[in-house]
């Protein structure tokens, strides 16, 4: 994982999760957002570090990921306000706790 991260991001550290978007359309005109690359051992370990259930954690890495092929982000402040607020709502959505407490600004 740090070696794809650093290919792909050139950031010299393991990585949870890694995404790849995917801009062109098969054939029957469904969108291919694109692939994730998660990193078991880190998830793993960050879910004991957080403490959090593992199946918690898991969901959490990968909506996260999801939302970057869908385009969020969190280079500054009010992306990352927007990204965690979309995974909070989605993973209440699914029944888990929120996984951010959010900012008042």
């Amino acid at each position: 994982m740090k070696k794809l991260n650093f290919t792909y991001r050139k950031k010299n550290k393991p990585t949870n999760i890694l995404s790849f978007p995917f801009n062109n359309f098969i054939k029957v005109n469904h969108k291919l957002l694109g692939d994730l690359v998660l990193c078991k051992n880190i998830i793993e370990k960050e879910s004991l570090k957080y403490n959090k259930s593992l199946e918690s954690h898991w969901a959490h890495i990968t909506i996260h990921g999801i939302l970057h092929l869908l385009g969020y982000d969190h280079q500054n402040d009010k992306e990352t306000d927007i990204m965690e607020k979309m995974e909070n709502k989605i993973m209440v959505s699914l029944n888990y706790k929120k996984p951010h407490i959010l900012k008042n600004y």
